[in-house]
């Protein structure tokens, strides 16, 4: 089983990895993903990630 601590770097560190432009494969290779499915959770935006490509559209 895997705790809770080392579930959360792990999904911190996914997370890092999409928001410095890492694609869904990449993700999937650096956390050792058998499925695209689990890797996709990490590119869910946030509310942070939202208002900024809302701002960039309108500058």
């Amino acid at each position: 089983m895997v705790s809770a601590s080392t579930t959360s770097r792990r999904h911190t560190y996914g997370t890092r990895l999409r928001q410095d432009g890492a694609d869904i494969a990449q993700v999937q290779a650096a956390l050792g993903h058998a499925s695209l499915d689990t890797s996709a959770r990490y590119f869910r935006a946030g509310t942070a990630e939202t208002t900024a490509v809302i701002e960039r559209v309108f500058d």
